[in-house]
């Protein structure tokens, strides 16, 4: 990981601890210290990037001692039904010979009859470690 010169003390925080943590998490942490140190909630806003909403949601969460909660991020509760197909589209991937995502997407069309883009199909299978960069 390289730190250019040019970066705010902040900015070089966020990109160490980002070599471990997603960035939500984070600005999150940076935030509640900042707010810890009574630090103006405009000022941490510009810093972070961060909406003046979000900052007061994380003073009042840690008003009320629910710092666990700052630290939990919640995944979509949305299913593609995609997933409904996993085992049949794993199977025919593992199976074939497929090089690009459109004749993947061919095939999904095909065995499920579910019409999705190359790019939803690509997220698709990032999410279930089927990593495909076509």
């Amino acid at each position: 990981m390289q730190l250019q010169a040019g970066e705010s003390k902040i900015e070089k925080v966020m990109k160490i601890l980002g070599e471990k943590f997603c960035i939500t998490l984070v600005k999150r942490i940076i935030c509640v210290i900042q707010l810890a140190f009574e630090i103006e909630k405009e000022t941490i806003a510009e810093k972070l990037k961060l909406s003046l909403k979000s900052i007061k949601k994380y003073d009042k969460m840690l008003e009320s001692g629910l710092v666990l909660e700052i630290l939990s991020i919640k995944g979509s509760s949305r299913k593609s039904e995609l997933e409904d197909y996993k085992e049949e589209i794993f199977a025919e991937l593992e199976a074939g010979e497929y090089k690009t995502l459109r004749q993947i997407k061919a095939m999904i069309e095909r065995k499920t009859g579910l019409s999705r883009s190359r790019n939803s199909i690509n997220l698709f299978l990032k999410k279930t470690d089927i990593a495909r960069s076509k």
